[in-house]
């Protein structure tokens, strides 16, 4: 039986509704112990990093098959019941279900089986929380996490993409939303549009400054110049936390 659940469970959900898209995870395995597991770790670290996530259990592969959701990344167990895995990752595949997979198998001798399905990863049992997390940041370090927010501009509310977003500047109770291409005032605080931001790559230089790292150009102790040419001044209480962060993030972000 399918069951679905999604991070509105969870007291942080009023952060996420303003959110455009969100992620559909499927959890293939039928031991319900390994679902529950994986389930709330996921959840943890969709609410850590302000993803609104829904999640799909299964628990055999011709429930999965017989769904109709799209899902952007697939936990499957290599031994299930009367069809296995593989199997199912090989009919997933021939239905042009071009998704993420993970398997998740106590018998790690298939590997090279599963190339055949183009795996994304392989979680071994029993269910590690840190190989789980390590293999999200990888998913999102590939495909980005980046995504369309509404906000009201002008009394109409529109999308704009976050990674279009190069600075956000306080400006009283305002907002000025600086993208690539010009300048959208927002009628509400820097404090409540850096909420909505992807959090490991926004990161606040002063009281009235959040930065895009994907922007960064150059910086010096007191200047961060921008790739459109503009620039923000970095508060001396601020920079050395700034330049662990961005140093941390150039270090882990991978070529595209």
């Amino acid at each position: 039986m399918e069951r679905q659940d999604t991070l509105a469970e969870s007291k942080g959900y009023f952060r996420l509704r303003r959110r455009i898209i969100k992620m559909r995870i499927a959890i293939c395995d039928d031991e319900k112990n390994v679902i529950n597991e994986i389930k709330h770790i996921v959840f943890n670290y969709g609410k850590s990093h302000r993803f609104e996530i829904v999640i799909d259990c299964f628990s055999c592969g011709e429930e999965l098959i017989n769904s109709k959701e799209s899902y952007d990344i697939i936990y499957l167990d290599y031994q299930m019941g009367r069809i296995n895995g593989m199997q199912t990752a090989y009919i997933l595949r021939e239905k042009n279900i071009n998704c993420t997979l993970i398997f998740i198998t106590a018998y790690p001798d298939f590997v090279y089986e599963s190339f055949a399905v183009d795996p994304f990863r392989f979680l071994v049992k029993p269910i590690d929380s840190t190989k789980i997390t390590e293999t999200l940041d990888a998913y999102f370090e590939k495909y980005g996490n980046d995504y369309p927010v509404l906000l009201q501009i002008d009394r109409e509310t529109i999308p704009i993409e976050t990674s279009n977003i190069v600075f956000l500047e306080a400006m009283g109770k305002h907002c000025i939303i600086h993208t690539k291409d010009n300048q959208l005032e927002c009628a509400k605080t820097m404090a409540v549009i850096a909420r909505m931001m992807p959090r490991d790559h926004f990161f606040k230089i002063n009281k009235a400054f959040i930065v895009n790292f994907d922007y960064i150009s150059r910086y010096n102790k007191t200047v961060i110049f921008f790739k459109n040419d503009e620039y923000a001044y970095i508060s001396r209480n601020y920079y050395t936390a700034f330049k662990v962060a961005y140093r941390r993030y150039s270090l882990n972000k991978r070529p595209m």
